[in-house]
């Protein structure tokens, strides 16, 4: 899996950066938090301060583009980004209840 930064700006207002990706991969499409880990080695980043907001696959090729933001605090990132995203990146675990 390769990994090559198409974009990358600043955002003051939700004080983030937001960089947008295109990772070439063989295969079917990669796993979410093997593109987490690599791009957290790639970019040296703190895990608990990105996400990885979303991944589409480019219909007949062996790519997708994806979106990172990165937050200058843990605090910014739970207060800014949607439960489901915080879900998918690992921050908070989904409670399986049990039938009585």
């Amino acid at each position: 899996m390769d990994i090559e930064i198409i974009n990358e700006r600043e955002n003051p207002l939700l004080e983030r950066t937001e960089i947008a990706i295109k990772i070439n991969h063989s295969g079917g499409s990669p796993k979410f938090q093997d593109i987490r880990s690599k791009v957290a080695a790639m970019k040296d980043l703190d895990n608990d301060k990105f996400v990885l907001q979303s991944v589409e696959a480019v219909y007949g090729t062996s790519s997708s583009n994806a979106e990172v933001r990165v937050y200058s605090s843990n605090k910014k990132l739970s207060s800014v980004e949607p439960l489901h995203v915080l879900k998918k990146n690992g921050f908070i675990e989904e409670k399986v209840e049990e039938d009585e």
